[in-house]
Parts: C-alpha cells; sequence; structure tokens
C-alpha cells in the first residue's frame, strides 16, 4: 500500500516497522524516489523532544564513554492465533510489532556516541520464544555489538511482563529514560533522569505538560514535506533501512525467516 500511494503521488507517513523485510523496504523508498513523494517511518517516539536531549547529552559527554545500552518494550496478550498480532505473514510476532523499536533506539545511541546519526551493528547474537502452532516470536532477547566496543542489551514480547525503559550506560554515568516509547500518553511523567556518580547525584529532565506525542510526529512531517524525508534524530531513509536490515539478522537468529 505504501508503493500505491507514492504511484498514487500521495506523501506517505508509514506505521513501523515500514515492511516485514529489509528488501521490501528499499522498494518502498525507491518508489517514494521515484514519485518524488514525502516518505517517513512512524517511529512517534523519534519526534518527541526527550528524544533529543538524550541524543544532546551523549554528544556533550555527560555518561562519559557510552558502553552498554538497555531497551525494553513488551506488553502483555492472550495467546489468539487467528489474529494479526500472532501472523507471521501480516508481520504479527514480537520483534517487528514492538522489538523494532529497542532496535532503533539502540542505533540511535550507539551513533550518538560515535558521531553520527546513527550506527549499525557488527555483531548480533539473538534467541527467543516461538509459538508452536503460527511459528511467530512470542518472545526475544539479543545482544549488540557496535562500533566502539558499545553493547546493547535488547528485549522484546508479546506476551511478557516487564518494564519498558531505555537505560544508557556509561564511564561516568548513566541516563535512564522512564517512558521511552509513549511519553505523554502512559501514566506518569515522562522524565530523562542524569545519574552521575551515586544514586544521589542526578539530574532530572521532565517533560510534562508537553502537546501529544502524535503532534510531534506531524509537525515533522509539516516542516519536511518539501525535504521529502526528515533528518536524525527522526527517522531518515537511510535509518530505516539500516533499522530493517537489523531486525531481518534478530528474526533469523530467533529462526523467524522471511524469504
Amino acid at each position: 500500500w505504501a508503493i500505491k500511494a507514492a504511484e498514487a503521488g500521495k506523501h506517505i507517513l508509514c506505521e513501523k516497522p515500514i515492511a516485514i523485510r529489509h528488501s521490501d523496504a528499499v522498494e518502498i523508498i525507491e518508489a517514494a524516489k521515484k514519485h518524488d513523494v514525502f516518505l517517513m517511518e512512524a517511529f512517534m517516539y523519534r519526534c518527541h523532544p526527550q528524544i533529543s536531549k538524550v541524543v544532546s547529552l551523549i554528544q556533550d559527554g555527560a555518561i562519559g564513554k557510552v558502553k552498554v545500552i538497555k531497551a525494553t518494550f513488551s506488553f502483555n496478550t492472550d495467546y489468539h492465533p487467528e489474529e494479526r498480532l500472532f501472523d507471521r505473514a501480516f508481520g504479527g510476532g514480537a520483534i517487528l510489532d514492538v522489538g523494532c523499536y529497542p532496535v532503533s533506539i539502540s542505533r540511535l545511541v550507539a551513533g550518538a556516541a560515535t558521531g553520527k546519526g546513527f550506527e549499525e551493528p557488527i555483531e548480533l547474537k539473538g534467541m527467543g520464544e516461538l509459538s508452536k502452532e503460527t511459528g511467530c516470536d512470542l518472545i526475544a532477547a539479543a545482544n549488540l555489538r557496535f562500533p566502539g566496543d558499545i553493547i546493547a542489551q535488547l528485549s522484546t514480547g508479546i506476551q511478557l511482563e516487564q518494564e519498558n525503559i531505555v537505560e544508557v550506560c556509561g564511564s561516568e554515568g548513566r541516563i535512564l529514560i522512564t517512558h521511552p516509547w509513549l511519553p505523554n500518553i502512559e501514566p506518569g511523567v515522562p522524565k530523562v533522569i542524569l545519574i552521575r556518580d551515586t544514586e544521589s547525584d542526578f539530574e532530572e529532565f521532565r517533560f510534562d505538560g508537553l502537546p501529544g506525542l502524535y503532534s510531534y510526529e506531524a509537525d515533522a512531517v509539516a516542516e519536511y514535506i518539501e525535504a521529502r524525508q526528515v533528518p536524525s534524530p527522526m527517522m531518515s531513509w537511510e535509518d530505516t533501512l539500516g533499522n530493517m536490515k537489523t531486525l531481518d539478522w534478530w528474526l533469523k537468529e530467533v529462526g523467524v525467516i522471511y524469504e
């Protein structure tokens, strides 16, 4: 449908992940180029001001050298094999549904730490639990290594209870994002907490009282529609392709392959 929209000359804000495999994402982006339309993968959290704050803290050396990135996103739902969420043909499973978020933030943070808009992993080891009936991934975890000896620990699930947070650990402190994916939607005040040597030495950046999360995404589309794509830390086309390539890798590691 994204390709059909491009062929019709329509600008596109495409739900994440943009496709179920990297090769399909390439085709969508080529269609956007060919028909000269705006295209953005709708990772709405990337447009929220807390993400720009995290990137600037890392770039300014607030926690020293970035060592480890921890990112989780999961929810616990009943098993219904007939629904899209559990159907591989329609992009079901944890990695594509919500695991794409931890992948995207780890690549963004690694990029900020190495002086780039984003970075690609050079090593990935993954494991997971697959549905015996449909073959989709119910729970998955991965360890990634990025240039600069940065390690990322990611986990996701559609039948898993865990706290959804992001933590960036460095040589001189750490950054905690309390509401990384749905700030100003989930209960509680979104905060970026900079913790230095001890738990008592911290700085808190609050993001309460802000417009709705999706309004930032809409503003990004409006601002950059003439440029046809958005810059980092939002999802540029190159960033989208890198994310899809990493998702392909993780899926293969857990035994889910889209030919």
